[in-house]
């Protein structure tokens, strides 16, 4: 007779607990988003696909609460020298 040897597929390493997002990292996404965009750093041909992430971020936690009224775009500084 002859011996098969036969081998077995690594078993797969389940985590304990699956990775989650938590409102509070939703929010610092939206955050991020909001501090990019102001220091100017999306590329014109990002503007329409990030701002889009940027609606659906806010419509959300808007909606669960989290944030209010979407805060006014900053008004340029009014020159002093008047």
């Amino acid at each position: 007779m002859s011996e098969q040897t036969t081998t077995s597929a690594p078993e797969e390493t389940v985590p304990a607990q699956a990775p989650s997002l938590t409102l509070a990292d939703l929010t610092l996404a939206l955050q991020t988003i909001q501090i990019v965009a102001q220091r100017g750093a999306i590329k014109a041909e990002e503007m329409s696909t990030v701002g889009g992430l940027h609606d659906r971020l806010f419509a959300f936690l808007k909606a669960q609460g989290v944030v209010g009224q979407e805060p006014a775009p900053e008004a340029p500084a009014a020159d002093a020298q008047a």
